[in-house]
């Protein structure tokens, strides 16, 4: 069983580079890291104002 592998890597993979699309305008999805004053970090998504 030497070179078998449990998940399928290219499928992986695919769904890493496809991109994250809005589901109100259809534009790609940005995503940052947003820190609050207090130091608190969190990812945001932008996009539309929607």
């Amino acid at each position: 069983m030497a070179g078998k592998s449990k998940t399928d890597v290219a499928a992986r993979s695919g769904a890493k580079t496809s991109a994250k699309l809005c589901s109100i305008c259809g534009n790609k999805v940005d995503v940052i890291m947003a820190v609050s004053p207090s130091g608190k970090k969190s990812m945001r998504r932008l996009c539309c104002d929607g």
